[in-house]
């Protein structure tokens, strides 16, 4: 994710906060948040955790990516752990080329599945790997042929099937938003495209508790720099049952993530950006804020709010609370002698701001990726979140937050 795209003047301001967060942590971490573990992983080259879920069999299973010993290009990075952040085991799985894992589910039966991309210098695919309750992989599916294929996100379908949503296209600039039901042998029995005169991306899917799903993604129009947050409501057969576009003026919009509450209400959450110069420009730089947006059972927007600071911050994953409030995970990036780093924000059912925490930086783009809520109360939190293979240097957390 860029931020304010701005060269080596943003970069050494980046290094600067980086180099004055860890000498000064005191001002960086939130000091109301009580944290019950707090690990870190990784080897002297680059790993990261990009997601995590409450493991059926008591603890974690957490989704990254490292560079085996030996190995020439980075593979998926399977890690499960107890209730008290001991490691049980870990596997790694990956193809010949690089693999950027992105989301992981579990099934009925215990086991995992992985959804990521694989690229190398002229190809990207999109990979799923299955694998049992040992991490010990079952079958694997990928997607390449001569389209272009992107996967963001997938859920379970309740009835031993996933639902895979992303991009697909025959042409890569002009993707088009793309879902495909998956069934537990990795076969393909059917999927759909969005397509017409908006480009666009499935970025999230969840399944809905009243049944159905709902989609979050963002569209845009060819040719364009500017792109529209969107998103649908789909009946257990996947058939529409309503859409909302939310247009902006001037701004890059997009969600990384939507969530339900017992209401049936909807909040997505994501990122909204000015543009800070010309947009038609070779490299237009973005002031990126949080974005909110609530939304009723019906598709109608309730109400929509951007966090704004003096620098960046983004939304990347959320998670409804028992008492009604929202846990958001992502990051803050602020002025001088400001925070930066994964961001943690509480907020209430109409955005207002309750408690925030700025976790102290363990390498530059570091992110809070993905947070989930715990059945003792907590919240598990995972970073930094994909890193470019360029990055020399990051390595995996996760914490255990007990109470905030």
């Amino acid at each position: 994710m860029q931020f304010r795209k701005g060269g080596k003047i943003m970069n050494r301001f980046n290094l600067f906060l980086a180099v004055f967060s860890l000498m000064f942590p005191d001002l960086i971490n939130g000091q109301a948040w009580q944290i019950a573990w707090n690990k870190q992983f990784g080897n002297n080259k680059m790993d990261y955790f990009t997601d995590v879920v409450e493991d059926i069999n008591g603890g974690f299973a957490v989704l990254g990516s490292t560079l085996p010993a030996g190995h020439k290009s980075y593979e998926f990075w399977l890690l499960r752990f107890n209730e008290n952040g001991d490691t049980i085991w870990t596997k790694t799985l990956g193809t010949d080329f690089d693999d950027f894992p992105k989301k992981i589910i579990q099934d009925a039966d215990g086991g995992y599945l992985i959804l990521g991309m694989s690229k190398d210098s002229d190809s990207e695919k999109v990979i799923l790997i299955k694998t049992n309750t040992d991490g010990v992989e079952k079958w694997r599916k990928t997607f390449e042929d001569e389209n272009f294929y992107i996967g963001q996100d997938i859920v379970s379908d309740g009835e031993n099937g996933f639902l895979l949503v992303g991009s697909k296209s025959p042409v890569k600039e002009k993707p088009n938003r793309w879902l495909a039901k998956i069934d537990d042998n990795g076969k393909v029995p059917w999927e759909k495209s969005y397509s017409g005169d908006q480009m666009g991306l499935c970025k999230a899917v969840k399944r809905l508790p009243v049944g159905g799903y709902v989609i979050a993604g963002q569209v845009q129009m060819p040719g364009k720099k500017l792109c529209d947050s969107w998103i649908t409501r789909l009946d257990k057969n996947c058939e529409p049952i309503w859409s909302s576009q939310i247009s902006s003026t001037d701004v890059k919009s997009w969600p990384e993530c939507v969530c339900c509450s017992p209401d049936s209400f909807l909040m997505m959450v994501g990122w909204q950006g000015s543009c800070m110069n010309d947009i038609n420009s070779a490299d237009p730089i973005f002031d990126f804020d949080l974005s909110l947006t609530r939304i009723d059972k019906n598709g109608k927007i309730v109400w929509t709010k951007n966090i704004k600071r003096e620098g960046s911050e983004g939304g990347n994953s959320v998670a409804i609370r028992p008492d009604g409030k929202f846990v958001i995970a992502g990051i803050k990036q602020t002025s001088f002698l400001g925070k930066i780093g994964p961001w943690l924000l509480v907020v209430d059912s109409n955005g207002k701001e309750i408690s925030e925490n700025v976790i102290q930086l363990h390498c530059l783009n570091d992110q809070a990726a993905k947070v989930i809520n715990c059945k003792d109360g907590g919240i598990v939190v995972v970073g930094p979140g994909i890193q470019d293979v360029s990055n020399i240097r990051s390595n995996g957390w996760i914490i255990k937050f007990s109470s905030f």
